[in-house]
């Protein structure tokens, strides 16, 4: 039983940040990075915010006009996911690869 004094706060997506704390309660938490219908291969990370890279590259395709934009916007993603050592160089041009061959939007 729960006290007066305790609360409990979920965590949708199970990823272990409860929502309150995670700035993606509703991640793709699936093994590897898939853009549109192509499999990267890449580890689908999660983040310390809560969010995967999956959840980072949906953001971009959600923000994008064009297939351009979206393809530059997975750039930049990309570059700050090496920069901070996330993903290898192999692994952003694998992501890369998967942006420029997917149909979106």
């Amino acid at each position: 039983d729960i006290g007066a004094d305790e609360y409990v706060t979920s965590d949708s997506d199970g990823d272990g940040i409860p929502d309150d704390e995670d700035a993606c309660p509703y991640s793709d938490l699936s093994e590897t990075v898939i853009i549109d219908v192509w499999d990267t291969g890449v580890g689908n990370a999660l983040l310390d915010d809560g969010c995967t890279i999956s959840d980072l590259l949906s953001q971009c395709a959600d923000d994008a006009d064009n297939h351009g934009d979206f393809v530059s916007a997975v750039s930049h993603t990309n570059n700050t996911l090496k920069e901070d050592e996330i993903i290898s160089g192999k692994d952003k041009g694998r992501i890369q690869k998967g942006a420029a061959k997917a149909a979106i939007p």
